[in-house]
């Protein structure tokens, strides 16, 4: 590969396709080919040139269409080029057109692990960027629950998806706040005064709930996952903010307090720990 990649004149890079087809016939040096044109745009993209090294990476999937790394890096530079795309049409576009790509690098992965978590990450990112939650959620659990995973990607996947269902509640219960009652952040939501209200309670209560399931499954998978501590804690805290009888009230908010006491504890003692591994003095 580095001699075809320094090569530059024709007649020597023909001799070389021709040693390869008499010797292992035209599906040898069709690979190799296209495993050239690969890395030539590697090394285009690592360098920032995106479009030239997406050139690249077309040729690599049109001559070998069953190499899923060569669509992995194409759709790599299709998603940084909508995401500095400012027309959102034609952003929706661009990234329709990624997640094609992505699609056919996940069918071609096989059992191709990195391949696989490669494409499944981007198919998620993707739904993300264009605001598909529904469909950005189940590509997450199916990150989560591909047979590939590990606990690290499981414990973030879930972590991830519970974080997503909070930012849903609290966008609600923000909405029903009582301006009045700054002082405490935690009170009683009133959404029970119409239809349009009590349809949002449910989809909150919803919410809550299932964030509460996901990040039990993060904790479950990495019980010192700090950062998943918290979110549970605040997860709670949205179950009190729906809570109108005062003594469950108190019972949640006891709760989260002892969640964030916990998850300080732990997040102290990492540090700790972490500053005794790089022999940094504790201030």
């Amino acid at each position: 590969m580095r001699l075809l990649r320094n090569l530059t004149t024709a007649p020597i890079f023909i001799g070389i396709v021709a040693i390869a087809v008499l010797s292992s016939g035209c599906e040898y040096a069709r690979k190799i080919i296209a495993k050239d044109k690969l890395n030539q745009g590697a090394i285009l993209y690592n360098q920032g040139k995106i479009r030239e090294a997406r050139e690249f990476f077309t040729e690599a999937t049109n001559i070998d269409k069953d190499n899923a790394t060569a669509w992995l890096y194409l759709g790599a530079t299709l998603v940084r080029d909508y995401k500095e795309e400012e027309n959102v049409d034609k952003q929706k576009q661009m990234a329709n057109d990624a997640l094609k790509v992505y699609e056919t690098a996940l069918s071609l992965s096989a059992n191709n692990c990195t391949n696989k978590d490669n494409a499944i990450s981007y198919i998620a990112v993707i739904y993300d960027d264009l605001k598909k939650k529904d469909e950005w959620r189940i590509w997450m659990l199916k990150r989560a629950e591909d047979e590939c995973s590990n606990k690290q990607v499981r414990a973030v996947s879930y972590y991830s998806v519970a974080q997503d269902y909070w930012d849903c509640a609290y966008t609600q219960t923000t909405r029903y706040q009582d301006k009045t009652n700054l002082k405490d952040a935690w009170h009683y939501r009133n959404m029970d005064y119409s239809p349009a209200a009590q349809a949002d309670k449910k989809m909150t209560d919803e919410c809550v709930t299932k964030g509460l399931e996901y990040i039990e499954k993060a904790l479950k998978e990495d019980p010192e996952y700090v950062e998943a501590m918290y979110y549970q804690g605040l997860l709670y805290r949205e179950r009190q903010k729906l809570t109108k009888e005062e003594s469950k009230r108190r019972e949640l908010d006891k709760l989260a307090l002892s969640i964030a006491d916990k998850a300080n504890a732990l997040q102290k003692k990492k540090q700790a720990e972490e500053q005794q591994k790089q022999g940094t003095p504790q201030g």
